[in-house]
């Protein structure tokens, strides 16, 4: 990396990149510094490519640090390792929270020099120059490739229903929940039946006291983490070649055997196969290895439908009815929070994702623009990150060695 003199961006710069602030040149940006944007950094110094990542949060493993106590990935250990570092074979078969966290510390450690925390990245652009310009808060940074890797949790997002600013009890989304001991005695709705909000169910489940129910808008699907103690993401990473309606065919079958027939539980039967909504929406199949079925079907878990607004004592849902909550969770998704970062045409489509495959997502590698975590795959998300950030690693290597040889020929 070298440091240059503070000059006046180039082309179309965003609002806040001041000209006296001092400007760096590296030849990639990462813009995130999670697991993706880790590995990423990693692979690109193994191949000898000059990087810096940034991070907005002060700590590595920000984000799974605050997750919930009792989290365990959904994804097998071996399938679920970074490029160049397995995951310890003492954290078991589903890593949990804590174990995760330490294994994203460690695995920081070799590019922990180039890795700038607290520092958000505020404006993506191009210049003239066809250099990408980072605003800053300590500066501009040029690149001739960024890497996102901000993924699709970035923001957390909770609908903004009438009666929301009167409601009298605790509304928080799910991001900001912890354990089930603040919620002793209390009335919870969650507001979601996706993957995190099965998993706080179940998680709220151990609780002495309290009434708990969740609204649910669509009626889910659920796979296991194993079935006859064979971990079921070996199955989709073998099988995700064949067409989706084969797939929806076989993760049927799995969810009956796992999880019986759900149209006999107020949950109601999915309407739509499991492959063809993730593709659809971007929407996993929700895991469960029994404890959340089993408290519907025993009433310990109350089916609202969906939530159309709040009042003082609670929640109203589209049937009209009321139901009192000391606190309301909402399990309602994130958004990426890149459409006000990335002033770049064709970047995000109608949910604000980049694409991560496919001919938009070459086009876009071809201006150096390249991304990586905004699918969540049932071959597993971390293994997908793991795989990409190879790939990326290589183009980009490959690209820096083709201009080194260049510029060389035209000397």
């Amino acid at each position: 990396m070298t440091t240059e003199r503070a000059v006046q961006p180039a082309g179309t710069a965003p609002a806040d990149a001041a000209p006296d602030r001092p400007t760096e040149h590296v030849h990639t940006a990462v813009v995130g510094a999670g697991v993706a944007g880790l590995a990423v950094t990693r692979c690109l110094m193994d191949r000898g490519v000059g990087v810096l990542a940034f991070d907005e949060n002060t700590e590595i493993a920000h984000t799974w640090r605050n997750r919930y106590e009792n989290l365990r990935l959904n994804s097998v250990r071996w399938l679920s390792q970074m490029p160049g570092q397995a995951i310890p074979k003492r954290y078991g078969r589903w890593v949990a929270r804590d174990d995760l966290v330490s294994y994203i510390t460690d695995y920081a450690e070799p590019v922990r020099h180039v890795v700038r925390t607290g520092v958000r990245v505020t404006g993506i652009a191009r210049g003239r120059d066809h250099r990408w310009q980072l605003t800053t808060g300590s500066g501009l940074i040029t690149a001739h490739h960024v890497v996102l890797t901000t993924g699709l949790y970035h923001r957390p997002f909770t609908p903004d229903w009438p009666g929301r600013a009167g409601f009298g009890g605790r509304l928080l989304h799910a991001a900001d929940y912890l354990r089930p001991d603040p919620f002793e005695d209390e009335r919870v709705v969650i507001v979601g039946a996706g993957v995190s909000g099965v998993d706080i169910a179940s998680d709220l489940l151990r609780r002495t006291k309290g009434t708990l129910a969740i609204a649910v808008r669509t009626s889910p699907s659920f796979l296991p983490r194993e079935l006859w103690g064979l971990p079921l993401q070996g199955l989709s990473v073998s099988n995700k070649h064949l067409p989706v309606r084969l797939q929806d065919i076989g993760g049927g079958i799995i969810q009956r055997l796992s999880a019986g027939d759900l149209g006999k539980t107020p949950l109601g039967r999915p309407e739509e196969g499991m492959f063809t909504r993730l593709l659809r929406t971007g929407v996993s199949p929700s895991v469960d290895d029994g404890a959340f079925l089993a408290g519907v079907r025993d009433g310990r878990i109350e089916v609202l439908p969906s939530v159309i607004g709040l009042q003082e004592t609670g929640v109203t849902t589209s049937d009209g009815r009321t139901r009192d909550a000391d606190t309301v969770i909402t399990a309602t998704g994130y958004r990426t929070g890149l459409d006000s970062l990335i002033d770049e045409p064709g970047v995000l489509n109608e949910r604000g994702v980049p694409p991560q495959y496919g001919p938009e997502n070459k086009r876009l590698a071809g201006i150096g623009l390249h991304v990586i975590g905004f699918t969540s795959p049932l071959t597993g998300h971390l293994r997908e990150i793991g795989l990409l950030a190879k790939r990326v690693a290589k183009t980009i290597q490959r690209e820096q060695a083709g201009w080194h040889d260049r510029k060389a020929s035209a000397g």
